[in-house]
């Protein structure tokens, strides 16, 4: 058995924490239509002795499901956890600024990294947000009331780590 195969243990050793903290890594920063793709960034990363089904593994554990793009081609995605989404400071550094203009509030990201804010956003609901559109590096987030988009301003960069 190498390092990365998973048998349906129970805990993770610590190389498959790294080796699935790496493919979530992946997942967040590229798109992948097929599991090999996902194995061979995995490889060129070093995790050298990765099968298909330690990917399918990985998968399957982390809950990534496979959805159509902005294209209509199906991609491997992260989907919600069972635990709440930890904001850690590798999210506040892909995001430019955060402003509105009394109607919507702006996020603006490093190309590509729109989606994943939108998802942050909507995966815990809040009273001031309806709800968020993310593009490739810009999300829109509608307030609840345009009168209090100050305060889903602040809600929003709370979610995001970024200091309101």
């Amino acid at each position: 058995m190498n390092g990365y195969e998973l048998h349906g243990a129970l805990e993770l050793s610590a190389s498959d924490e790294d080796i699935m903290t790496a493919c979530k890594r992946l997942l967040q920063q590229q798109s992948f239509s097929t599991q090999d793709d996902i194995r061979q960034s995995l490889i060129d990363m070093g995790y050298t002795d990765v099968s298909q089904s330690t990917v399918s593994r990985l998968l399957s554990r982390m809950g990534v499901a496979k959805v159509p793009n902005a294209y209509g081609k199906k991609v491997y995605c992260l989907t919600v956890e069972n635990e709440p989404v930890q904001v850690g400071s590798s999210i506040a550094s892909q995001i430019e600024f955060i402003t509105h203009n009394q109607l919507v509030v702006v996020v603006k990201t490093h190309p590509g990294g729109a989606q994943l804010v939108a998802r942050l956003i909507d995966v815990q609901p809040h009273a001031e947000i309806l709800g968020t559109v993310g593009g490739n590096d810009t999300v829109m987030v509608a307030p609840k009331d345009i009168n209090r988009i100050d305060e889903c301003e602040k809600v929003v960069k709370t979610r995001l780590g970024i200091p309101a």
